[in-house]
């Protein structure tokens, strides 16, 4: 959460999340959630008002309002959870606008989980996004209103090279049911008319690859504010209002990697006095590697380093050594050499 926070909670209408992420400004969807206070991009002047976003309604709903109290200085709105990390899994959103009619100044940035620190700048995943980004009006064109579905990869590159979007046409109809489905190196878009996923599929959109983001300390954003790119009159924008009906998350358990992992072997001489080295191979990058010797099938103590120095305990004795390789995202593994003829 945002240093400076304020929480003024809301009655919510779901028990919460295993995880609600910290107190905030309001408690909706089993989720805390603050509403920005805070000045700065994407809106063209800055600005940003927190009572532009409503605590969540009799019916449980969110409406999310672009101001313009003086005619010339608008103000935006944005909401996004307090909690950081949700990752892959399905995340689903009905919202209530006609976007055919959206400004064409002004863009509607639905539902997005994003990380302002990922490297290489950010990743964002924009599971509905709708603007005609100024209208053009500066280059002689008139830009439509249209929707996009979408990720950036690369927040070092413009627009077209460091991100993948698909974009389409805006229909008539109020309500709009987006899903995403985000798995590893995939990601899966759609967008329904009407509540739920019972109505006609306005599009579907599969991006695959090694560009697709993986999970970082993301969070859900909302937000309605205005573009001072492509032309258009930002400045004198009137008022819009979105109204969000509904947030879902479902996490999605994603198996555990196999680590590359081979048997290790031992190299030196079978002595007492003599240093004995394990010999782990290539493993997967990345991995921590743990060791553990054995005398005859018995653990030495303390023997837990690469080396071991044979001593004249070891006299007789058969020596063996297990590797443990762990690494994040991966399951645990071990691997044991073959025991060595008698140490002479």
């Amino acid at each position: 959460m945002v240093a400076g926070a304020i929480p003024s909670h809301a009655d919510g209408t779901a028990s919460m999340a295993e995880d609600p992420g910290p107190v905030g400004s309001f408690a909706w969807k089993g989720f805390n959630w603050q509403k920005r206070f805070w000045g700065g991009a994407p809106q063209y002047n800055q600005s940003f008002d927190p009572a532009n976003v409503s605590n969540p309604d009799a019916n449980d709903y969110v409406t999310l309002k672009l101001s313009n109290p003086t005619g010339s200085a608008p103000a935006g709105a944005e909401l996004q959870s307090t909690r950081q990390g949700f990752g892959y899994g399905t995340y689903s959103t009905t919202v209530e606008k006609n976007i055919n009619l959206l400004q064409k100044e002004v863009v509607w940035g639905c539902l997005f989980p994003y990380d302002p620190d990922a490297s290489p700048g950010f990743n964002e995943i924009d599971l509905c996004e709708a603007s005609a980004w100024g209208g053009g009006a500066s280059y002689g064109e008139s830009w439509p209103v249209t929707q996009g579905h979408g990720y950036w990869f690369d927040a070092s590159k413009p627009a077209g090279e460091g991100n993948s979007t698909i974009t389409f046409d805006v229909t008539n109809d109020l309500i709009l049911t987006h899903r995403l489905v985000w798995e590893p190196g995939k990601l899966t878009f759609e967008t329904f008319a009407g509540e739920g996923y019972s109505g006609t599929l306005l599009k579907r959109t599969v991006m695959e690859g090694a560009t697709v983001p993986v999970p970082a300390k993301e969070a859900i954003h909302f937000n309605l504010w205005v573009t001072g790119g492509g032309g258009g009159d930002p400045a004198h924008v009137v008022p819009e209002t979105v109204v969000v009906r509904d947030f879902t998350f479902t996490p999605r358990d994603v198996p555990p990697l196999t680590l590359t992992a081979p048997a290790p072997t031992i190299g030196g001489t079978l002595r007492t006095g003599s240093t004995l080295t394990a010999n782990t191979g290539a493993w997967t990058a990345g991995t921590t590697l743990q060791y553990q010797w054995y005398r005859s099938g018995t653990a030495i103590a303390g023997a837990t380093a690469k080396t071991y120095k044979l001593d004249k305990s070891d006299k007789g004795g058969t020596i063996m050594v297990r590797v443990t390789g762990s690494k994040t995202g991966y399951t645990t593994v071990s691997k044991s050499s073959a025991s060595t003829s008698p140490v002479g």
